[in-house]
């Protein structure tokens, strides 16, 4: 068998890696049942669903080919800021809150892209800071820091 769509191939090679990884790491926690889920059954679920997927999109690339199929360069510095965004989030959340943790996140992920607008980025930054203040402090009670060490009462 000849791979017809190299894209394809290797999207549902990444697929049952990321899959297969969640899994496995999903299994070191309780999975309980489906009645009383413990804490690796969804993870396990989810991982299982995108090794599917994976699956499909693997077995696909060998039947159906593509007329641009090549695989392009990779994007270095776009990837890094998607990294550097979620880095950034991870570190801020505790020190500078819940606030400055979303903006941080916009604002960085916005610059692996060249489309993107301050305007646009600034209005969702706004929008997103609120729903989330909204969603998980207020509506879900979370005992998250809402303003950064030096601010909060």
């Amino acid at each position: 068998m000849s791979i017809k769509n190299l894209k394809d191939f290797y999207t549902g090679l990444l697929f049952m890696l990321c899959g297969g990884g969640f899994m496995w790491g999903a299994l070191r926690y309780d999975l309980g049942t489906a009645a009383r889920m413990g804490a690796g059954y969804f993870p396990l679920i989810l991982g299982g669903i995108l090794s599917l997927l994976g699956v499909v999109v693997f077995l696909r690339s060998l039947v159906i080919g593509a007329p641009d199929s090549a695989i392009g360069r990779i994007a270095i510095v776009p990837m890094v800021m998607m990294f550097g965004a979620i880095a950034a989030f991870a570190v801020l959340l505790r020190g500078a809150g819940l606030v400055v943790s979303i903006l941080a996140i916009i604002l960085i992920s916005s610059l692996a892209s060249r489309e993107s607008r301050l305007k646009e980025t600034l209005i969702s930054a706004v929008v997103l800071c609120t729903a989330s203040v909204l969603l998980f402090v207020y509506a879900l009670n979370l005992q998250i820091p809402v303003w950064p060490f030096f601010i909060r009462r």
